[in-house]
Protein backbone atom coordinates (compact mmCIF):
# COMPACT_ATOMS: atom_id res chain seq x y z
CA UNK A 1 0.00 0.00 0.00
CA UNK A 2 3.11 2.25 0.56
CA UNK A 3 4.30 1.61 -2.94
CA UNK A 4 0.81 2.80 -4.38
CA UNK A 5 0.68 6.24 -1.82
CA UNK A 6 4.02 7.22 -3.30
CA UNK A 7 2.17 7.14 -6.25
CA UNK A 8 -0.93 9.15 -5.53
CA UNK A 9 0.44 11.19 -2.84
CA UNK A 10 2.94 13.27 -5.19
CA UNK A 11 0.24 14.06 -7.64
CA UNK A 12 -2.45 15.10 -4.91
CA UNK A 13 0.53 16.82 -2.84
CA UNK A 14 0.85 19.48 -6.18
CA UNK A 15 -2.99 19.88 -6.66
CA UNK A 16 -2.85 20.90 -2.56
CA UNK A 17 0.18 23.27 -3.72
CA UNK A 18 -1.74 24.71 -6.77
CA UNK A 19 -4.76 25.14 -4.12
CA UNK A 20 -2.69 26.94 -1.63
CA UNK A 21 -0.84 29.07 -4.47
CA UNK A 22 -3.93 30.30 -5.73
CA UNK A 23 -5.12 30.68 -2.14
CA UNK A 24 -2.45 32.99 -1.15
CA UNK A 25 -2.70 34.87 -4.15
CA UNK A 26 0.95 33.96 -4.83
CA UNK A 27 -0.31 32.95 -8.22
CA UNK A 28 -3.50 35.06 -9.10
CA UNK A 29 -6.71 33.29 -10.17
CA UNK A 30 -7.05 35.12 -12.87
CA UNK A 31 -3.60 33.87 -14.26
CA UNK A 32 -5.10 30.05 -14.10
CA UNK A 33 -6.16 30.41 -17.66
CA UNK A 34 -2.95 31.45 -19.27
CA UNK A 35 -1.84 28.74 -17.58
CA UNK A 36 -4.62 25.99 -18.68
CA UNK A 37 -4.01 27.64 -22.14
CA UNK A 38 0.05 27.05 -21.98
CA UNK A 39 -0.93 22.76 -20.88
CA UNK A 40 -3.88 22.88 -23.59
CA UNK A 41 -2.17 24.42 -26.81
CA UNK A 42 1.66 23.84 -25.92
CA UNK A 43 3.06 21.33 -23.39
CA UNK A 44 0.35 18.46 -23.76
CA UNK A 45 0.41 18.47 -27.37
CA UNK A 46 4.10 18.57 -27.67
CA UNK A 47 3.90 15.43 -24.63
CA UNK A 48 1.22 13.71 -27.49
CA UNK A 49 3.35 14.64 -30.65
CA UNK A 50 6.89 13.23 -29.27
CA UNK A 51 5.66 9.84 -28.22
CA UNK A 52 3.33 9.42 -31.48
CA UNK A 53 5.59 10.18 -33.92
CA UNK A 54 7.83 7.94 -33.08
CA UNK A 55 5.90 5.10 -32.39
CA UNK A 56 5.36 2.20 -35.27
CA UNK A 57 1.33 3.26 -36.50
CA UNK A 58 0.62 -0.58 -35.71
CA UNK A 59 0.63 0.03 -32.08
CA UNK A 60 -1.16 3.00 -32.24
CA UNK A 61 -4.40 1.64 -32.97
CA UNK A 62 -5.42 -1.32 -30.66
CA UNK A 63 -9.20 -1.61 -31.40
CA UNK A 64 -10.05 -3.96 -28.51
CA UNK A 65 -8.67 -1.14 -26.16
CA UNK A 66 -11.06 1.43 -28.55
CA UNK A 67 -14.01 -0.70 -28.31
CA UNK A 68 -13.84 -1.88 -24.29
CA UNK A 69 -12.95 1.94 -23.02
CA UNK A 70 -15.79 3.31 -25.22
CA UNK A 71 -18.39 0.62 -24.19
CA UNK A 72 -17.75 1.83 -20.50
CA UNK A 73 -17.74 5.24 -21.18
CA UNK A 74 -20.68 5.13 -23.46
CA UNK A 75 -22.68 3.52 -20.78
CA UNK A 76 -21.85 5.07 -17.57
CA UNK A 77 -23.12 7.94 -19.38
CA UNK A 78 -26.71 6.02 -20.90
CA UNK A 79 -26.98 4.61 -17.09
CA UNK A 80 -25.44 8.34 -15.70
CA UNK A 81 -28.44 10.20 -18.03
CA UNK A 82 -31.27 7.43 -17.40
CA UNK A 83 -30.67 7.30 -13.55
CA UNK A 84 -31.04 11.45 -13.30
CA UNK A 85 -33.91 11.23 -15.59
CA UNK A 86 -36.28 8.92 -14.03
CA UNK A 87 -35.13 7.71 -10.77
CA UNK A 88 -34.30 11.13 -9.14
CA UNK A 89 -36.78 13.22 -11.90
CA UNK A 90 -33.97 15.53 -13.06
CA UNK A 91 -34.75 17.58 -16.15
CA UNK A 92 -33.04 16.23 -19.44
CA UNK A 93 -30.49 18.95 -19.34
CA UNK A 94 -29.50 18.36 -15.99
CA UNK A 95 -29.53 14.47 -16.65
CA UNK A 96 -26.98 15.32 -19.82
CA UNK A 97 -25.19 17.34 -17.58
CA UNK A 98 -24.72 14.29 -14.33
CA UNK A 99 -24.28 12.08 -17.17
CA UNK A 100 -21.41 14.26 -18.64
CA UNK A 101 -19.65 14.27 -15.33
CA UNK A 102 -20.10 10.74 -14.31
CA UNK A 103 -18.48 9.17 -17.67
CA UNK A 104 -15.65 12.02 -19.15
CA UNK A 105 -12.47 11.91 -16.73
CA UNK A 106 -9.78 13.97 -16.43
CA UNK A 107 -7.75 11.99 -18.51
CA UNK A 108 -5.21 14.48 -19.43
CA UNK A 109 -4.41 16.38 -16.22
CA UNK A 110 -4.88 13.51 -13.61
CA UNK A 111 -4.71 10.23 -15.45
CA UNK A 112 -2.09 10.95 -17.83
CA UNK A 113 0.45 11.59 -14.71
CA UNK A 114 -1.01 8.19 -12.57
CA UNK A 115 -0.11 6.19 -15.24
CA UNK A 116 3.58 8.10 -15.98
CA UNK A 117 4.00 6.95 -12.28
CA UNK A 118 2.56 3.64 -12.48
CA UNK A 119 4.43 2.19 -15.67
CA UNK A 120 7.96 1.65 -15.45
CA UNK A 121 7.58 2.17 -19.79
CA UNK A 122 4.28 3.78 -19.70
CA UNK A 123 1.75 3.09 -22.99
CA UNK A 124 1.72 6.55 -24.79
CA UNK A 125 -0.59 4.97 -27.35
CA UNK A 126 -2.90 3.97 -24.55
CA UNK A 127 -3.60 7.82 -23.61
CA UNK A 128 -3.48 8.23 -27.65
CA UNK A 129 -6.66 6.69 -27.73
CA UNK A 130 -8.20 7.41 -24.59
CA UNK A 131 -7.82 10.89 -25.95
CA UNK A 132 -9.68 10.03 -29.40
CA UNK A 133 -12.31 7.88 -27.80
CA UNK A 134 -13.35 10.75 -25.18
CA UNK A 135 -13.03 14.05 -28.10
CA UNK A 136 -14.22 12.00 -31.01
CA UNK A 137 -17.06 9.86 -29.75
CA UNK A 138 -17.55 10.77 -26.00
CA UNK A 139 -17.80 14.26 -25.98
CA UNK A 140 -19.69 15.08 -28.88
CA UNK A 141 -22.52 12.14 -27.97
CA UNK A 142 -23.16 13.82 -24.82
CA UNK A 143 -22.80 17.62 -25.82
CA UNK A 144 -25.35 16.98 -28.76
CA UNK A 145 -27.87 15.14 -25.83
CA UNK A 146 -27.32 18.39 -23.93
CA UNK A 147 -28.10 20.49 -27.09
CA UNK A 148 -31.04 18.54 -27.88
CA UNK A 149 -32.60 18.49 -24.32
CA UNK A 150 -31.64 22.43 -24.11
CA UNK A 151 -33.28 22.45 -27.83
CA UNK A 152 -36.50 21.03 -26.90
CA UNK A 153 -37.10 22.55 -23.77
CA UNK A 154 -36.85 26.14 -25.56
CA UNK A 155 -37.74 27.33 -28.85
CA UNK A 156 -36.30 25.06 -31.13
CA UNK A 157 -37.19 21.33 -31.62
CA UNK A 158 -34.47 19.75 -32.96
CA UNK A 159 -30.68 19.98 -33.49
CA UNK A 160 -29.72 21.93 -36.71
CA UNK A 161 -26.97 20.87 -38.53
CA UNK A 162 -24.98 23.84 -37.87
CA UNK A 163 -25.36 22.67 -34.44
CA UNK A 164 -23.66 19.40 -35.43
CA UNK A 165 -21.09 21.07 -37.73
CA UNK A 166 -20.11 23.20 -34.99
CA UNK A 167 -19.62 20.22 -32.38
CA UNK A 168 -17.30 18.59 -35.10
CA UNK A 169 -15.93 21.67 -35.61
CA UNK A 170 -14.80 22.42 -31.95
CA UNK A 171 -12.99 18.28 -31.56
CA UNK A 172 -10.87 18.92 -35.29
CA UNK A 173 -9.48 22.50 -33.73
CA UNK A 174 -8.77 20.51 -30.76
CA UNK A 175 -5.01 20.88 -30.18
CA UNK A 176 -4.80 17.76 -28.38
CA UNK A 177 -6.73 15.82 -31.56
CA UNK A 178 -4.40 17.79 -34.30
CA UNK A 179 -1.12 17.08 -31.83
CA UNK A 180 -2.35 13.16 -32.60
CA UNK A 181 -2.85 13.63 -36.29
CA UNK A 182 0.02 15.35 -36.87
CA UNK A 183 2.04 12.45 -35.03
CA UNK A 184 0.27 9.56 -36.88
CA UNK A 185 1.22 11.53 -40.05
CA UNK A 186 4.93 11.54 -38.96
CA UNK A 187 4.64 7.98 -37.87
CA UNK A 188 3.28 6.30 -41.11
CA UNK A 189 5.84 8.91 -43.57
CA UNK A 190 8.47 8.16 -41.57
CA UNK A 191 9.67 11.62 -40.99
CA UNK A 192 11.88 12.32 -38.13
CA UNK A 193 12.34 16.23 -36.34
CA UNK A 194 15.69 17.45 -35.99
CA UNK A 195 16.83 16.39 -32.63
CA UNK A 196 17.21 20.09 -31.33
CA UNK A 197 13.30 20.22 -32.12
CA UNK A 198 12.95 16.60 -30.49
CA UNK A 199 14.28 17.81 -27.12
CA UNK A 200 12.70 20.69 -27.68
CA UNK A 201 9.46 19.15 -27.58
CA UNK A 202 10.66 16.54 -24.80
CA UNK A 203 11.30 19.64 -22.01
CA UNK A 204 8.16 21.31 -23.46
CA UNK A 205 6.08 18.30 -23.04
CA UNK A 206 7.76 17.24 -19.58
CA UNK A 207 6.33 20.48 -17.82
CA UNK A 208 2.50 19.14 -18.90
CA UNK A 209 1.47 17.73 -16.02
CA UNK A 210 2.88 19.39 -12.73
CA UNK A 211 1.15 22.67 -14.47
CA UNK A 212 -2.05 21.24 -14.91
CA UNK A 213 -1.94 19.84 -10.94
CA UNK A 214 -1.20 23.27 -9.83
CA UNK A 215 -4.26 24.27 -12.31
CA UNK A 216 -6.45 21.63 -10.89
CA UNK A 217 -5.52 22.96 -7.28
CA UNK A 218 -5.89 26.64 -7.70
CA UNK A 219 -9.29 26.10 -10.13
CA UNK A 220 -10.68 24.28 -6.58
CA UNK A 221 -10.53 27.83 -4.53
CA UNK A 222 -13.55 29.25 -3.55
CA UNK A 223 -15.25 26.44 -4.90
CA UNK A 224 -18.51 25.61 -2.84
CA UNK A 225 -21.14 22.47 -2.47
CA UNK A 226 -24.11 24.47 -1.73
CA UNK A 227 -25.74 22.02 -4.15
CA UNK A 228 -27.83 19.00 -4.07
CA UNK A 229 -25.14 16.94 -1.89
CA UNK A 230 -27.41 13.68 -2.78
CA UNK A 231 -27.05 14.72 -6.76
CA UNK A 232 -23.23 15.64 -6.00
CA UNK A 233 -22.43 12.27 -4.45
CA UNK A 234 -24.16 10.08 -7.07
CA UNK A 235 -22.20 12.12 -9.94
CA UNK A 236 -19.24 11.52 -7.80
CA UNK A 237 -19.62 7.69 -7.29
CA UNK A 238 -20.72 7.03 -10.88
CA UNK A 239 -17.31 8.77 -12.07
CA UNK A 240 -14.83 7.25 -9.50
CA UNK A 241 -16.53 3.94 -8.96
CA UNK A 242 -18.80 2.31 -11.63
CA UNK A 243 -16.97 4.04 -14.31
CA UNK A 244 -13.88 1.90 -13.60
CA UNK A 245 -15.87 -1.36 -12.77
CA UNK A 246 -17.86 -0.88 -15.68
CA UNK A 247 -14.00 -0.83 -17.83
CA UNK A 248 -12.30 -3.35 -15.70
CA UNK A 249 -15.33 -5.72 -16.86
CA UNK A 250 -15.19 -4.91 -20.09
CA UNK A 251 -11.01 -5.87 -20.22
CA UNK A 252 -11.52 -8.67 -18.05
CA UNK A 253 -14.23 -10.45 -19.53
CA UNK A 254 -15.10 -9.59 -23.20
CA UNK A 255 -11.34 -8.55 -23.93
CA UNK A 256 -9.57 -11.23 -22.03
CA UNK A 257 -7.10 -11.29 -24.77
CA UNK A 258 -5.65 -7.74 -24.43
CA UNK A 259 -2.32 -7.01 -23.19
CA UNK A 260 -2.17 -6.34 -19.52
CA UNK A 261 -0.59 -2.89 -19.40
CA UNK A 262 -3.39 -1.62 -21.58
CA UNK A 263 -6.45 -3.31 -19.69
CA UNK A 264 -4.73 -1.64 -16.18
CA UNK A 265 -4.57 1.92 -18.47
CA UNK A 266 -7.86 1.43 -19.74
CA UNK A 267 -9.02 1.28 -15.77
CA UNK A 268 -7.01 4.31 -14.27
CA UNK A 269 -8.04 6.82 -17.26
CA UNK A 270 -11.74 5.02 -16.35
CA UNK A 271 -11.02 6.31 -12.42
CA UNK A 272 -9.91 9.74 -13.03
CA UNK A 273 -12.45 12.38 -11.55
CA UNK A 274 -14.32 14.04 -13.94
CA UNK A 275 -13.07 16.66 -16.24
CA UNK A 276 -11.67 20.16 -14.87
CA UNK A 277 -13.66 22.42 -17.36
CA UNK A 278 -16.81 20.30 -16.54
CA UNK A 279 -17.96 23.75 -14.78
CA UNK A 280 -17.91 25.73 -17.65
CA UNK A 281 -19.61 23.19 -19.42
CA UNK A 282 -22.10 23.29 -16.94
CA UNK A 283 -22.35 26.97 -16.65
CA UNK A 284 -23.18 27.35 -20.16
CA UNK A 285 -26.39 25.37 -18.91
CA UNK A 286 -27.10 27.37 -15.86
CA UNK A 287 -25.47 24.28 -13.63
CA UNK A 288 -22.22 26.02 -12.87
CA UNK A 289 -22.34 26.12 -9.21
CA UNK A 290 -23.20 22.19 -9.23
CA UNK A 291 -20.59 21.53 -11.68
CA UNK A 292 -17.74 23.39 -9.07
CA UNK A 293 -19.32 21.33 -6.28
CA UNK A 294 -19.34 18.30 -8.13
CA UNK A 295 -15.41 18.61 -9.20
CA UNK A 296 -14.34 19.59 -5.88
CA UNK A 297 -15.77 16.57 -3.99
CA UNK A 298 -15.11 14.31 -6.55
CA UNK A 299 -10.98 15.37 -7.17
CA UNK A 300 -10.81 14.70 -3.89
CA UNK A 301 -12.30 11.67 -3.02
CA UNK A 302 -10.48 10.43 -5.96
CA UNK A 303 -6.91 10.78 -3.81
CA UNK A 304 -8.62 7.84 -1.85
CA UNK A 305 -10.46 5.80 -4.92
CA UNK A 306 -7.56 5.75 -7.63
CA UNK A 307 -5.05 4.22 -4.86
CA UNK A 308 -8.04 1.64 -4.49
CA UNK A 309 -7.86 1.03 -7.98
CA UNK A 310 -3.62 1.03 -8.48
CA UNK A 311 -4.14 -1.31 -5.69
CA UNK A 312 -6.37 -3.76 -7.40
CA UNK A 313 -4.86 -3.39 -10.89
CA UNK A 314 -2.46 -6.81 -10.41
CA UNK A 315 -5.77 -8.43 -10.55
CA UNK A 316 -6.39 -7.76 -14.44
Amino acid sequence: MIAIINITAPIFLIILFGFIAVRSTLIPKSALSGMSKFVLFMALPALIFSKISEMPISELVDMQYILSYSAGCLGVLVLGILANRFVLQSTSIFAGIKGLGSALPNSAFIGLPVMLQFFQSPPAQAFAMVILVENIILFPVALAFIEFASAKEGEHKKISLGMVSSIGKKVMLNPIIQSVICGVVFSLSGLALPEFAEQGLVLLGAGSAPVALIIIGGSLVGVSIRSSLADIAIVSGFKLLLHPLIVGLMVVFVFPGMATEMKQAAVLFAASPMLSIYPIIGGQYGYQTFCSGALLVATILSFFSVSVVLSLLHMI
